[in-house]
């Protein structure tokens, strides 16, 4: 009888067919999967992204395995932010607990868009992404190092644009950003204006703060700005966004000029800032210390800007800073003005406000000098005061009509008082309006003119108004001439090619007056002509005089002149005969011409300098 079973053989022949089936099938369904594993991971990827509040989101995906995904053709916010390629590096069981490896991201682009009180990407607020239940996106997330190569990113606030072109490094946690490094070229249209620079920030963290707000930490910031020989270092501080208000704090930083030599020294920088709604108030402490000498200027300035409006109001004070003959002097903080002064003494303070609108800025500051001193070369000025009203800080200009007092002492004369008016132009130039010196019982004034870095020629009329005879022969250089009395006239006095020069100069004595007049002063042919002029030569020797005048002339050569023109009479002489005489003088005028030119030189030597170090 026969068996209803199967034979052992044909089980298990059947039970080879069927692993083999099985197996066959599980390799034809790997197979598939495989084909459409990538569709799936994008399909996988787009939901995620979706849910996160990041859509409508659109990408590619060109490989997936256990510890790699790439991805490109990126699109966020339905393309207002586009990623060109994305690589994450991953350990499976590290993803599953919420550990990401790294991250790549490259030709990042986004805009965003400050629309009232949101910033906005392709018109959705751009807040802390968050999912369908509320919850932070990222939640407890964490990913060990990301990188952005090659993105740029521009903000476009109220016809304001920010365009930033950066890689960075740095780690995330959660909604923390920690071990961070950015370099970044910035271009920025502010009002108008284009502004650029290139800013390296090696040490930065973004953390979360309490009511969902966040904190920027950033330290040894470096900020060079592309236009201007001026750089930013050693930068740091700290911002914090909440609610309301935005706060931000400088703790240290440093601003230096790149010039050689610099414009300035290093200007050590602090201070903080509230934004609310559209209101900034801020506070700013800047210190410069002199080069080798324990000696500083301090500055505070505290005010408040409207972003709205762009309209804006800061104090400023800076204490007296006090300078001295081999001490402290102006080339230790201003290093551009080498040689350019003299060595100076005296106190020097500034106070004062400074406005804006947008891009125009109106300074209403007073410089305040006290007991001011230098001494160029054949000259002393002293007792120098004043109070100058500044108008303009780049370049430095001041209102019309500013007074500077002080005490001249000049060509071994008595000292004298002395004031000047003036005005700093924007071209930039000194703008002379009048100079005045109480000098021998009157007054030495000069005409007005203006002294450029650059300007080669300038001319002016020095006058005198009841200057005492004696005083005005000693200055205009007469050997062996003296007397008493007082002169009234012009002298005009040119520079032109480094050489100044007098012309057609013409004094008269505004009475009677004493003229004494040695012989040995006196040109030959009049001490040789005989007889005739003997009376004459002794009527010199003391001549008291109803007319006196003065022409004084230069030739081409520099050969001084002058023409005397005297009538009067000698008491002791032919019983006081009257006498008129034309007598031609020589005469060098260094004194005079010493004077005028080495203050000339020196002013504009200043401005030069000065011209070179505010231009950049």
């Amino acid at each position: 009888m026969e068996s209803d079973k199967p034979p052992v053989r044909s089980v298990l022949l059947t039970g080879k067919v069927a692993v083999f089936s099985f197996a066959a099938l599980l390799l034809a369904g790997a197979a598939i999967l495989w084909t459409y594993h990538l569709d799936l991971s994008r399909l996988v990827a787009i939901r995620l992204l979706d849910r996160s509040g990041l859509g409508p989101v659109t990408l590619m995906v060109d490989r997936v395995n256990m510890s790699e995904l790439r991805a490109r053709d990126i699109s966020l916010y339905g393309g207002s932010i586009r990623i060109a390629g994305l690589a994450l590096t991953y350990n499976p069981l590290r993803l599953v607990a919420g550990v990401l490896d790294r991250a790549e991201i490259s030709g990042l682009q986004m805009t965003m868009v400050k629309a009232g009180d949101d910033i906005t990407v392709g018109g959705v607020p751009f807040r802390s992404a968050t999912s369908t239940g509320g919850a932070a996106a990222t939640g407890e997330f964490k990913i060990g190092a990301i990188r952005i190569a090659g993105a740029h990113v521009v903000f476009e606030s109220a016809g304001d644009r920010l365009e930033a072109i950066f890689s960075t490094d740095f780690a995330l946690s959660g909604a923390g950003i920690r071990n961070a490094s950015v370099a970044a070229d910035i271009a920025m249209l502010v009002t108008g204006t284009a502004q650029s620079a290139h800013i390296v920030v090696p040490d930065f963290a973004v953390l979360p703060e309490g009511g969902g707000g966040m904190r920027l930490r950033f330290d040894k910031m470096t900020i060079r700005p592309k236009d201007l020989s001026w750089t930013v270092v050693d930068l740091g501080g700290e911002m914090v966004w909440g609610v309301d208000p935005l706060v931000a704090k400088i703790g240290s930083g440093r601003v230096a000029s790149t010039r050689s030599p610099p414009a300035l020294v290093p200007l050590a920088i602090s201070g903080d800032a509230a934004m609310t709604g559209s209101r900034i108030d801020f506070a700013l402490h800047v210190e410069a210390e002199a080069i080798g000498k324990n000696a500083k200027i301090a500055m505070q300035a505290t005010g408040s800007h409207d972003r709205t409006s762009g309209i804006g109001a800061t104090a400023v004070t800076v204490a007296p800073v006090m300078f001295r003959v081999g001490g402290v002097q102006p080339r230790d903080f201003v290093p551009a003005l080498g040689d350019a002064l003299p060595r100076l003494a005296g106190s020097v303070a500034l106070a004062g406000g400074v406005t804006w609108r947008g891009t125009s800025v109106s300074p209403a500051l007073i410089l305040q000098l006290a007991n001011g001193a230098f001494e160029p070369e054949s000259a002393r000025f002293s007792q120098i005061h004043g109070d100058i009203e500044v108008t303009g800080l780049w370049p430095v200009t001041t209102a019309p009509g500013q007074v500077l007092n002080g005490v001249v002492e000049a060509g071994g004369l008595v000292p004298a008082d002395a004031a000047l008016t003036f005005h700093l132009l924007p071209k930039p130039a000194l703008s002379i309006e009048s100079i005045r010196m109480d000098f021998a019982g009157g007054q030495i004034t000069a005409a007005p003119f203006i002294i450029g870095p650059a300007r080669s020629s300038f001319a002016t009329v020095i006058g005198l108004r009841q200057i005492d005879l004696g005083a005005v022969l000693k200055l205009i250089g007469v050997n062996g001439l003296s007397g008493s009395g007082h002169i009234d006239g012009g002298i005009p006095v040119a520079i032109s090619g480094g050489k100044i020069v007098l012309r057609e100069g013409k004094l008269a004595a505004s009475g009677p007056g004493v003229l004494q007049l040695r012989s040995d002063a006196l040109p030959g042919q009049i001490t040789d002509a005989g007889e005739s002029m003997t009376l004459a030569l002794q009527a010199l020797s003391d001549f008291h005089y109803d007319i006196l005048t003065m022409d004084l002339a230069e030739s081409a050569t520099g050969d001084g002149t002058i023409a005397l023109k005297i009538q009067g009479r000698n008491p002791a002489v032919l019983d006081g005969r009257p006498f008129n005489l034309n007598i031609t003088l020589e005469s060098n005028f260094d004194r005079l011409i010493d004077i005028v030119y080495r203050s000339m030189t020196v002013t504009q030597e200043l401005l030069r300098r000065t011209t070179g170090s505010t231009q950049q």
